[in-house]
């Protein structure tokens, strides 16, 4: 005759079979009911930028595929960070997603005081939304019309030539940091509080050129009073055939930015998969690339997961060999 301890043995056991079973069952009939209501898209920045014009763009056409709204929720500050740290909190059921730039990944969490590098990297990437180079541009008073005569020029003048970012550890700042050590060049690095006063300021001649986007710079290049010397992508610009990539004088030189998709940690491989497919055909419609290419971005050949995934872990090898070697520490 089964003793207690036998039954409450045989109990427990069960017990945990069953709950074994359940665990089992409740990703794929969660990952089933996907979509069951609103779907927030967590966007770390202001109003009216680039990100949040991409955000909308793709939430106001992913509506309709997934048969749930697609809200845009702002969430600005402390370098992109405060956004994403929001998302790692999210359930991990699909209904919450960020978008992110490479650099609230791979460098504000190295540079900003309780940054938490890990837990960014335990997002699941779902999609590589675009990409885009940003371009050198140059005053006409530098008087240097290629990267040949820039980098002579440079050389000649170690120190002497000044250029323009929107900080230390900004995009415009990196950009050239990585360019000065693939070359071993010294220049003077003029940070500002913010892009456009330091843009501002390379129009007016206070600072010889800067890295800048090509939406931006477009416009001035066109006008003849900023001089473009090259692009950082890895090939030239399909609308901009004159303008070389640098990477032709700078074998191996390539940097960009980019816009993605993330999900929180935890987030079951089939929804992650159902966001990557229903996204995927968003940008692929016609409307959509003219919208990205109107702020400067191009759609990516690519669109799996798996590429986003190794994209995101070398630019972050990239970015952290660079930080350190540069010296830059939290602030």
């Amino acid at each position: 005759m089964p003793t207690s301890q036998h039954i409450r043995r045989s109990w427990l056991y069960a017990a945990a079979i069953a709950a074994s079973s359940l665990s089992m069952w409740t990703i794929p009939a969660a990952a089933a009911d996907f979509p069951s209501k609103t779907i927030t898209l967590i966007t770390p920045t202001v109003p009216g930028g680039a990100m949040d014009a991409v955000a909308r763009l793709v939430a106001q056409r992913l509506s309709p595929r997934l048969g749930q709204p697609v809200v845009i929720d702002n969430r600005p500050g402390v370098g992109g960070t405060l956004g994403v740290g929001q998302a790692v909190k999210a359930q991990p059921d699909g209904h919450t997603l960020v978008i992110a730039a490479d650099s609230y990944l791979t460098v504000s969490p190295r540079l900003l005081k309780g940054g938490a590098t890990q837990n960014f990297k335990d997002l699941v990437p779902v999609i590589e939304l675009g990409a885009a180079p940003m371009v050198l541009v140059a005053h006409p008073s530098l008087k240097v019309s290629n990267m040949a005569e820039y980098v002579a020029k440079v050389r000649a003048q170690p120190g002497k030539i000044a250029y323009a970012s929107a900080g230390l550890g900004s995009p415009h700042h990196l950009n050239m940091a990585l360019l000065e050590q693939q070359l071993g060049l010294k220049q003077n690095h003029v940070p500002y509080k913010g892009g456009p006063q330091a843009f501002n300021d390379v129009l007016a001649g206070h600072s010889d050129l800067m890295f800048i986007v090509m939406s931006t710079a477009e416009p001035h290049i066109k006008s003849g009073a900023l001089l473009p010397l090259g692009v950082s992508g890895a090939k030239r610009l399909p609308d901009f055939p004159s303008i070389p990539a640098i990477s032709e004088e700078v074998p191996g030189y390539e940097s960009e930015f980019w816009f993605a998709i993330f999900a929180p940690p935890g987030t079951p491989s089939a929804i992650a998969q159902r966001l990557n497919k229903d996204i995927a055909a968003v940008l692929a419609e016609p409307e959509v690339v003219k919208g990205m290419k109107s702020v400067g971005m191009s759609t990516v050949a690519d669109t799996s997961s798996n590429a986003l995934e190794r994209k995101l872990r070398r630019d972050d090898e990239k970015m952290n060999k660079l930080i350190q070697s540069l010296g830059l520490k939290p602030e």
